[in-house]
């Protein structure tokens, strides 16, 4: 049955010999509030620390096609992180910090290496941020990828005191907005962008210098998902929104955290869009318009602040700038305007 399972496309004695070698990455992120399951069915996390008032938070997400970019470069544990820091990124704006991680690696036939390297990435920014691994799934299924290809998908619950939980109305008018630079792409638009520079037939076109940066196109690419926990935390409960810039950029984003009765004017003067953004722009012929529809454009998140809390945020965040203002909505406005 082994034989012909493995004939089929599935080695379960290799899978068992990953498990083993990726669990000391796996036991460096481990604190006092994980329990020892063995081989068991379910991850074991201790509530004694968590406030009886406190609210769970969960999030997950994947890494989507940036994977056909950083696979191509062997740059795999940079996936790892970025799954991690993306989640970590989304539990922010509920005010919530991380405790727990679980992964899934999906793969057409499973690669020892590119495992361990991706585990290696999850434990590195897992650990940064006292957040526990504990559990995941490795799945071998010959036939849903093609060979070469796997994905990457995260898991994540942290907590939040009742009492300090962000919630739309927590914003108002007058607010000012204040922007924290993003580290690349992060972890959205890669469809187009491996369609616009055709990567996925020719890799070579990954080696091209991008005018204006020292790295070349498949490094600025392949760049982590920044993290804002470590940033933010000293000031957390100085902001009173907070947007996390992925999917959908600032006009789908933004608006998921404050009342859809403002509107948030961006000042796009205020920022140098970044080199890559301005490459993608040009060479696919896309308009402006749409790389804000698609693109962070060099803004990772953005913090909703009283202006009497202005300068301390500033002053906290390295790089950080006022991006806009809240305003009260007019009849026909939309939510965001970008000026």
């Amino acid at each position: 049955m082994a034989s012909e399972y493995k004939q089929s496309g599935v080695d379960l004695e290799k899978s068992d010999l990953i498990k083993d070698k990726l669990i000391n990455n796996i036991l460096r992120t481990h604190n006092d509030q994980v329990i020892n399951n063995g081989d068991g069915f379910g991850g074991l996390f201790s509530g004694r620390n968590i406030n009886k008032n406190s609210v769970l938070v969960s999030t997950t997400d994947s890494v989507g096609t940036k994977v056909k970019i950083s696979a191509k470069l062997g740059l795999h544990k940079n996936l790892g992180m970025d799954i991690v820091n993306h989640c970590i990124n989304d539990l922010i704006p509920q005010g919530a910090r991380p405790m727990f991680f679980l992964d899934y690696l999906a793969f057409a036939s499973l690669d020892e290496k590119i495992v361990l390297d991706v585990i290696e990435g999850v434990s590195e920014a897992c650990s940064k941020v006292g957040c526990a691994v504990i559990g995941g799934e490795t799945a071998t299924l010959p036939g849903v990828y093609n060979e070469g290809d796997y994905d990457v998908v995260g898991f994540m619950v942290g907590s939040v005191d009742k009492n300090k939980l962000k919630t739309r109305e927590n914003s108002k008018e007058g607010d000012i907005l204040i922007a924290l630079p993003s580290s690349g792409l992060h972890t959205n638009g890669y469809s187009l962008v491996r369609n616009i520079f055709n990567s996925d037939e020719n890799i070579s076109n990954l080696s091209k210098k991008v005018e204006g940066e020292e790295k070349n196109l498949g490094e600025l690419l392949a760049e982590p998902h920044k993290e804002y926990l470590t940033t933010l935390e000293p000031v957390l409960d100085d902001i009173n929104a907070i947007s996390h810039i992925t999917g959908g950029g600032l006009r789908k984003n933004l608006p998921r955290v404050f009342d859809k009765k403002l509107t948030a004017k961006i000042n796009k003067n205020s920022w140098s869009i970044p080199p890559l953004f301005r490459s993608i722009m040009k060479q696919g012929n896309v308009s402006e318009n749409e790389m804000f529809d698609v693109f962070n454009m060099g803004v990772g998140i953005i913090l909703i602040v009283d202006p009497a809390k202005k300068n301390i945020i500033l002053d906290q965040c390295e790089n950080s700038w006022v991006i806009g203002e809240l305003f009260s909505k007019k009849k026909d406005e939309e939510n965001v305007q970008i000026l």
